[in-house]
Order: C-alpha cells, then structure tokens, then sequence
C-alpha cells in the first residue's frame, strides 16, 4: 500500500484538475504526426483502422507499449493522452520528448537506445518513480532536482558529467557507467541509494574513497544486493546524514554492531583509546561513555550498563552495538526494514515544505518527502502508520469563514469517501490557535481497514489538519504519540508576510531610500560612488517620482504590499542587475539567447565570459541548443521552447561551471518578468536575512 494513494483517498477535500491551457485550448485539434505512434496507440486501445482515435478516445490510454518492427520517430500528439502512467518506447529514433511534459500521471518511463539530447522537458514530472534513459546522447540532467517521487534512474551510456543534482532525491537504484563521471561527492548525502552502478576508473581520488565507503555502508557497488544477507545493504542515517564506515555492519543474535569511529564522529563525540585496556572513552555535552572490547557492561554517565553484545574487534576495526550508543547518546534509534536503514535522530522540529507550520516530534517519526497528491504536505511516517499536515489558505476557502464551517466541509467529504463511526468533536486550543479534534474509520479493498484522527486547527492565514492514519487501536502508543505532537503545532509567517511587517511600515519613500541605502553598502550602485549620502537620496527621490503613477505605486503599502518592489530599485544598477519581461519574441532567427548569455556575462562580475556564442533551432519549435566557449572549453546548454518565453533555468546550469570563482547566479521570478544578479553566497545568506527575498531555485 502506498501512503500517497492512501492520503490522496481519505485526507484530501477535493482535486480538480485542470488541464494545462495549451493542451486543453489545442484539444480539437489534436493528431498523432507519427503513423508508427499511431499504430502503436491502435493496437493498445484495441482499436480498428476505421474507428475513430480523437481525444476523448486517447484519455482511455493508460500504458503504451510498442510492439511493432518500425520506429518511431515523433511523440507529437501523445502529449493529449493525460492519463497516461507507463510508456516503454525503448529501441525507437525519437529525439524530441517535450510531449510528455504534459503527462503528469507518468511513474515510469522507458527511453533508452533513442537519439535523444535534452531530456529536460520531463523535468516536471513529479510523479514520476523510474526512469530508463540509458544509450542516448543526454548531457545535461541539473534539470532533475525537481523529480522528487523519482526512485529508479538508469541512465547508463551517456555524455553526462554533473550528477549534483541528484544528491536530494529519493534515489535507490542508480545507473550511470558509461558517463564521463568524475566527481560522486554531491551524492554522499543520499539517504535513500542503495545501489550504484558506475565507472570508477575515472572517478577523483576523494570520489574512489567515498565509492569504498559506500560499499561498506549500505550502498551496493556493481551488483545486485544480495537480499538473503540481513547486514548487506544496509544504512545508517544520523539526522538526515548517511554514516560512511569502512567496514560493513556486523548482525548477531538480533543485535546490530557498526564500526564505531565513524559512528561516533558522526554523533559528535571526542574520542580516546586505550589500547592496553582495549576501553574507548567518549565524551560530548551531557554525555561520557565508557565501552571495553569483550566486556558486556559498560557505563554511561558513571553508570554501568549491561550490553546486549559485546564490543569486538574484528580484523583491527572496533565494533558496537548500535542501539545502545545511540539511545546513550539520547537519539531515538529505528530500524525501517523496508528499506534496510537505522535512522538515529533526536526528538527535533519538522517544517512542512511550504514553510507555513512546523511540529515537533520524536526520533521514531521519520519525515518523508511529499509529492504529487501530497503536494507541499508534511509527511511522518513509524511503521504502517502515517501523520500528515494538510495547508488549506482562507482565500481559497473564500466561502469558509470559521472553524465550525470548515469542520463540516471536512466531514461531509470524509462522509462521500465511506468515513464512518465518528466520534464527538473536541474543542481545544494550540498555541492561542481555535481547533477541534474527531476519530472516524474508513474500511477500503485497496487500503485495509484504517482508524483516523484529524485535528482541524484555524490558523490566521490558513486552515490546518493534522492528520493520523493507524492500524493500531485507538489510545495506542502511536495515538498517544499523535496527542503529544499536536500540541506542539506551530504557524509560521511566510517571507512574504515577514517582510511586510518589516517594511510595510514605512512610507513610500522611506522605503525606497532604505533600499536603495542598504544596497549601496552591500557593493551596488558603484557609479554613484563619488556622490554623497544626501546626493545619493535625492537621486532615488527622482527616480520614485518618476517611475511611480496614480495607477501603479509598488512602494505604497496603504491597499497592497509588492514584496518585490526594493528589485525595481535594483534595477537602477545595470552594471550588476538584468531585470527583464521574458517574453521576448524567442524565436528562431531572433537570438534572444545569444543576447542573453551577454547581458548576463555583463553583470556577471567577471565570473562568467562566453565568447563564440551560437543559438541553434532544429525546427521553428525547437528543440534548441546553445554552444559557447567557456575559460577554454566549449560548452552546450539546451534550454527549453517556451513559446515567445525565455528560459532561465539555463541559469542553474551556468552555475555548476562557475562555482569554482565564488559567484552564483540568482533570481527571482516576479510573473513574467525575471530579476537576475551575481552574489557571493554570503552575500545571498546576508540579503535574504535582511531582506527577506527568496531566492528561487536554479536546480542545484
């Protein structure tokens, strides 16, 4: 059973959704261009020559597997099929896959043995659990950071160099031999790899030795794992960090023995050996433990303790019990079978990915990544048993004024999903916060037989629920760990709502010489370097007064706060800033990405000088290519057609060949428009504590 299918049933009020526009507003006219594509839709609907295949017919096709000799060339028009979950197109001609783009059901798909470049368009993908590409002429895969359900990545004979942004994945199985790899650093920090298969003749030295200690810490190296060995594969996680051992973990008599210097490291412990009593002492903050090799006491704390095992040395390496050195040291120790990991983690504070509230639990609730129904949702999990934090905002529930009204919308959709024995509500209060708190049942074919209790919390800006899903009896230990964490519940202000209250309260004009100020003392505004501080001032009063209208006032917080208004500000500075509205006429011929790998090299602070620049369209609609030379090597970015739009997640990619001078680019997106500069990262650390400014993400 999967927790996503499971939440998407019971806890969610409603989805509706919405077709992308360009593929609703193009549905009449839809056409399958390629007529071994075609074929190959036919034979998987059970459709004859003469029965007609037009949209709604195509909305009945959930997986596409060819079976014909001929090749396909073309996707186009696959892009209407939308519920489509599993395409294996493997062994085809295909070069362009931005139709799928628009297929968000998508959790597997097969390209390898293709003559394809830019796999970029499926980059949004964020249902998508594995994918083939092995045997094509892909370069670039910085676009994946966004793939976050994606768990299978075969991606074998390629041109790919840069794997980093695949360290935050959710990544087990992970194929990349025939890949110009050099460097697997980034990926040291996966939690969830499992297996690796790659080169390693042309790895660094740093990378050779992580790639040894990956083989000792749960990571299987150029080989299946071996499932009948209860120790192979697996890991172990402090906080959310992968402990690197040199020697794999040891299992005797249901007891788990690791290596213990990098466990301890890894913990933060000071470490002395005494090698005539075979005794380790360590230290850190509240905590002194002393462990002897063959000796089953120990002592914590001046206190001894009797060990499950003994300490022992095995070929020269010191081993010991994991769980008694971790509950020591005042770490909640876990082992999730499923995927073969002991996680040790402190009780600590979880903030959910839209970074509007926060709960705190204990280590034995493990945070999983959310995607795809779960949205921007928290999600805990401990054993079959789940805790998420659904985010409703006011303003989509315009016609929800009270917590009263919200719960009965709750109920009544819980009621249309077979929710039954409900028990009374309870009101209560978190944190000044008005909630109320019911149990209820739901019994499913799919899902088995699960006990639910939602607490619905009114937030100031949003609607909250809490949410347990247990198999386990009321007034278990889990349902008592749920009544723990609840009140624990904390909104958080949002950047945006942060900023307001920071410089909402200033006037006009105060707000823009504020800016403007803080700006010049950061470095910005180099050529009015020579006037003074009141010059200064006066020259953004005319600049206010000139850019503002009776219309249009970004710095007037009196009916609407502009978050974004201190970049017009910005703006002024041309020699540092690119501030532009990206629908720009991108068109073959145009050259718009010529121009704009200059204007970028421009305000680049001499970090980034592309010369010999050429834009190449294969067709009026892409795909798209754009080559230059770079501190001596030529270099090649595929940005994505966007229509008249120009892609600046090409940004992400620039960045990766100039980190070594200490620049990034950076940007926000405000609409249409796009603010671009350079900065030193703790130039970028410092502007968004005092300004608060998101910065959006370029994919590292």
């Amino acid at each position: 059973m999967k927790l996503q299918a499971l939440c998407f049933t019971i806890c969610l009020i409603l989805f509706t959704l919405l077709l992308p526009a360009p593929i609703e507003a193009a549905a009449d006219g839809m056409k399958i261009k390629d007529p071994v594509l075609e074929k190959a839709i036919r034979d998987e609907l059970k459709l004859t020559d003469d029965q007609v295949l037009d949209y709604k017919t195509l909305q009945k096709l959930t997986t596409l597997y060819p079976k014909g000799k001929e090749k396909i060339k073309s996707l186009e028009g696959l892009e209407f099929a939308l519920n489509l979950t599993d395409i294996y197109i493997d062994n085809q001609e295909i070069t362009d896959v931005r139709p799928l783009q628009y297929l968000h059901k998508l959790k597997f798909i097969a390209l390898s043995h293709n003559k394809i470049q830019n796999i970029c368009p499926i980059s949004n993908l964020s249902n998508l659990q594995k994918l083939l590409i092995s045997n094509n002429e892909i370069e670039r895969i910085s676009c994946f950071s966004h793939l976050t359900s994606l768990t299978d990545l075969l991606a074998s004979q390629n041109k790919i160099v840069d794997i980093a942004s695949l360290a935050k994945l959710p990544i087990k199985w992970l194929d990349i031999v025939g890949n110009p790899v050099v460097d697997i650093l980034p990926i040291g920090s996966m939690e969830e790899l499992r297996t690796l298969f790659i080169d390693e003749d042309g790895l660094n030295e740093k990378s050779k030795l992580m790639l040894q200690q990956f083989q000792q810490s749960g990571i299987t190296v150029n080989r299946a794992p071996n499932r009948s060995n209860p120790a192979d594969g697996l890991a172990v996680i402090v906080n959310s960090d992968r402990v690197l051992f040199d020697h794999p973990p040891i299992m005797e008599a249901g007891t788990t023995l690791v290596q213990f210097r990098p466990l301890f490291e890894k913990l933060g412990f000071t470490i002395m050996w005494d090698n005539e009593t075979k005794t380790i002492q360590a230290s850190k903050e509240g905590v002194k433990l002393t462990l002897q090799v063959d000796n089953v006491k120990a002592s914590l704390n001046g206190t001894e303790q009797l060990l499950p095992i003994a300490p022992r040395n095995v070929d020269g390496n010191l081993f010991v019990p994991i769980r008694f050195v971790g509950e020591a040291s005042n770490y909640d120790v876990t082992l999730e079978n499923s995927s073969k990991t002991i996680y040790l983690i402190p009780s600590h504070d979880v903030i959910s990915p839209n970074q509007m509230s926060q709960l705190t639990v204990n280590g034995k609730w493990l945070s999983k990544p959310s995607s795809g129904a779960l949205g921007d949702q928290m999600v805990l999990t401990k054993g079959n048993n789940f805790i998420t934090l659904a985010t409703e905002s006011r303003d989509d529930l315009s016609d929800i004024k009270s917590l009263a009204q919200y719960e009965k919308a709750i109920k009544a959709s819980i009621e249309s999903q077979n929710g039954k024995d409900f028990s009374e509500s309870r009101l209560m209060s978190i944190n000044g916060l008005e909630a109320s708190q019911f149990s209820y049942s739901v019994n499913s074919a799919t899902n088995g037989n699960y006990t639910i209790v939602q607490t619905l919390i009114s937030g100031k800006y949003n609607f909250y629920r809490v949410i347990l899903f247990t198999r386990d009896l009321v007034y278990s230990e889990v349902e008592k760990d749920y009544q723990d964490i609840v009140p624990t519940f904390r909104e958080l202000k949002t950047t945006s709502q942060l900023s307001k209250e920071k410089f909402g309260v200033l006037s006009p004009k105060e707000r823009v010489l504020d800016a403007a100020q803080y700006y010049r003392k950061l470095g910005f505004f180099q050529k009015d370097s020579q006037l003074t501080e009141q010059q200064f001032d006066d020259k953004f009063l005319v600049f206010y007064e000139g850019y503002i209208n009776e219309d249009w006032n970004p710095f007037d917080s009196a009916e609407w706060y502009d978050e974004f208004a201190e970049l017009y500000i910005l703006q002024q500075d041309k020699d540092r800033v690119w501030l532009e509205d990206t629908e720009m006429d991108v068109l073959k011929g145009n050259e718009r990405y010529v121009k704009a790998l200059q204007e970028w090299g421009a305000i680049s602070r001499g970090a980034f000088k592309p010369t010999n620049i050429v834009e190449k369209w294969d067709t009026e609609d892409g795909p798209i290519s754009v080559s230059f030379m770079l501190n001596g090597q030529k270099r090649t970015i595929h940005p994505e057609y966007m229509s008249d739009f120009l892609d600046t997640s090409i940004l992400g990619e620039l960045n990766e060949w100039i980190k070594e001078t200490g620049y990034q680019f950076v940007q926000v997106v405000i609409d249409q428009q796009v603010f671009v500069t350079v900065l030193k990262a703790d130039e970028k650390a410092k502007i968004q504590k005092d300004r608060l400014i998101n910065f959006d993400s370029l994919g590292y």
